[in-house]
């Protein structure tokens, strides 16, 4: 599928950061793993942790911990993880994510960020990789009444942008972005190189799928 026409014309992009536009896996893994090794458990599955990229950090602890957690266990786990992200670098823009979203904003599309990464460390990797600037709203998990795939938190940065929903397009690498952007009324985009495939992501309803960024850009872009 090549350029907006086949998903229709739109004037807002809102980009789901870890796995579509930040090469972020790795280090999710490594945080994690920090904070089980804290508590004195094994790193974790991380074919495991993979199907789980998307879902809250919460959620996530509950299904890598060895055995039932506690509340408390919880709550330390993630408090690890969250002051190890920020003491440590950020992680880095997958080839072509960031030329992809200079080329939007040249168009004069509106951008966001909506992902269940903390505002704060969301924040940083855009400062980090000098695109901050770019994006109208960062909308985290932390601030936000309802995660994905809730359309919270879309609707949250639509708001934002001050831009309809029938004008906004949602793309992710997960079907909890591809559920978050139809049930807020975008229209959904997914991305193979993060934690879902291209069969799992049409079964969300997707109303497109692109493997490699190249396509992507050809999708929101066309030609361009």
């Amino acid at each position: 599928m090549a350029g907006s026409a086949g998903i229709g014309p739109f004037t807002a992009v809102l980009f789901d950061l870890d796995g579509t536009l930040l090469d972020s896996f790795g280090s999710i893994a490594d945080l994690t793993d920090a904070a089980l090794v804290e508590a004195g458990h094994p790193p974790c599955d991380r074919d495991i942790l993979r199907r789980l990229i998307g879902l809250p950090l919460e959620v996530v602890f509950r299904q890598v911990w060895p055995f039932e957690p506690t509340d408390d266990d919880v709550t330390r786990a993630m408090a690890t993880y969250r002051a190890t992200q920020l003491a440590n670098a950020s992680p880095t823009f997958f080839p072509g994510a960031a030329d992809l979203v200079t080329s939007l904003r040249a168009a004069g599309k509106q951008l966001a960020i909506v992902t269940t990464k903390g505002t704060p460390a969301a924040r940083r990797a855009l400062a980090d990789s000098a695109l901050i600037d770019s994006f109208g709203a960062v909308v985290g998990g932390d601030i936000v009444p309802h995660l994905k795939p809730h359309p919270a938190p879309a609707e949250m940065a639509l708001r934002e942008l001050g831009v309809a929903a029938r004008d906004a397009v949602v793309v992710g690498d997960t079907t909890h972005d591809i559920h978050m952007g139809n049930s807020a009324g975008c229209r959904s985009v997914g991305v193979t190189w993060g934690a879902h495939d291209a069969a799992t992501l049409h079964g969300a309803g997707a109303a497109a799928v692109a493997t490699e960024m190249a396509g992507l850009r050809a999708i929101l872009l066309g030609d361009r």
